[in-house]
């Protein structure tokens, strides 16, 4: 694609990096086909080929406007085009640019300005969210239905017998801001099951945001805060006891992390010291050995019910491990299905089901549809944000795969 962004803007590492995607594309469509929003709308502002001409428009010097904002509002960022573009077009890294190129033009309006606000500052502080939680939780009961949708349950953890395997490695194991509020047993789950796979767990204490809902909220600042101090408690932990893995089980904190390197090239100061730590970030699906389990414990038997497998866009799209995650489990003896269109968004989005719930609410319906048609016994899932906003509605208990395993592991003892 031919550009002619601003000669200003083309002295900033961003105006380049920009005008390096954007020429990437070829307007062929193919991203249409694969975007959620597009396939509800029908709009061809609301696709990634509209969203990227519109970018391109602002960074030429167009003026922009509310319109436009509400176009890239509306993206999810599941990251589904960027799957599908022949071209290789790092879409969801202009559309961030966008974002934040718009957010500074002081367009929003005063409402929208302050819910935003209120998101990016409450979310990622697990002593705030936790509040917030716990009170909306109390009060379900009396909330309408659409609201009593919009309000998760909070899970509790359970205890699970710790493995008495000798550690080969060690990893720092990431609770998430809102992953240890309202999935707890998740990361209790996750520690057992690295542990029953030969790694030492340190579990992450204080627990601190990735920067995720900052980050999408074009809120760079904090977005930066969290980074340089997630890197730099992970640096102090690392100096005294070498990390072989940071691991993150939310996938949607895990696709943020493996974004820390564009995020960096941002900052105009930080510790040398933090790229050694880079290459540590995984997913707990590429730690994840269905051979280890069963050397390591060679009772373990998977559970016979038919499951449905909802793949994150973070985990498909985002991070790419949605197959090697689907063997593993399949190679252990579990009934997977797929569901029709998989490779769409559930809706969730991180604080998109808030923003954009009616559209958020239509995709969630579309997804659960998919998924009942195998009549499930038990979805699994491996994002927090996911899990919570198909619980939401869903009549088939929705669970992270790792509980999976851990629950079999107990029950195999």
């Amino acid at each position: 694609m031919q550009t002619s962004l601003t000669a200003e803007l083309l002295k900033t590492a961003t105006g380049q990096r920009a005008n390096e995607i954007l020429r990437k594309c070829v307007h062929c469509g193919f991203c249409t086909a694969t975007c959620p929003t597009y396939q509800l709308l029908g709009d061809e502002l609301d696709g990634p080929r509209g969203r990227i001409y519109q970018i391109k428009q602002m960074l030429e010097g167009q003026q922009a406007d509310r319109e436009m904002q509400l176009h890239l509002d509306r993206c999810l960022s599941c990251r589904s085009c960027e799957t599908t573009c022949p071209s290789g077009v790092d879409y969801a890294e202009l559309a961030d640019i966008g974002r934040h190129y718009i957010e500074q033009k002081n367009l929003r309006p005063l409402p929208q300005k302050l819910i935003r606000k209120l998101l990016g500052y409450v979310l990622p502080r697990k002593n705030l969210n936790q509040l917030l939680f716990r009170i909306s939780s109390r009060l379900r009961p009396l909330l309408g239905h659409s609201l009593q949708q919009k309000t998760p349950i909070i899970r509790t953890a359970r205890e699970y017998r710790q493995p008495s395997i000798k550690a080969q490695k060690t990893v720092l194991l990431l609770e998430g801001c809102v992953q240890s509020t309202l999935s707890p047993n998740t990361n209790s789950a996750a520690a057992v099951v690295l542990q029953t796979l030969g790694y030492q767990v340190i579990r992450q204490q204080p627990v601190t945001c990735c920067g995720a809902v900052n980050h999408h909220l074009s809120q760079p600042e904090q977005t930066a805060h969290w980074v340089t101090r997630n890197l730099q408690e992970w640096l102090s932990i690392h100096q005294n006891t070498p990390l072989d893995a940071i691991v993150s089980s939310a996938t949607g904190c895990g696709a943020m992390l493996k974004d820390y390197p564009t995020i960096l090239r941002e900052l105009p100061e930080q510790d040398p010291r933090f790229q050694q730590l880079l290459p540590l970030i995984r997913d707990i699906s590429e730690l994840f050995s269905a051979q280890t389990l069963r050397h390591n414990h060679p009772t373990y038997s998977a559970s016979q019910q038919t499951i449905a497998f909802h793949a994150p866009c973070t985990l498909t799209h985002a991070q790419r491990l949605t197959n090697p995650l689907y063997q593993q489990l399949q190679s252990l003896g579990y009934r997977l299905h797929t569901p029709q269109n998989a490779h769409l968004c559930c809706g969730s989005a991180g604080t998109y089901s808030l923003l954009q719930p009616e559209i958020s609410r239509q995709l969630r319906k579309n997804k659960l549809d998919a998924l009942s048609a195998v009549a499930p016994e038990l979805i699994i899932t491996a994002n927090v944000g996911c899990e919570h906003h198909l619980n939401s509605a869903s009549p088939t208990p929705v669970i992270h795969w790792i509980e999976l395993i851990a629950n079999d592991l107990e029950h195999c003892d």
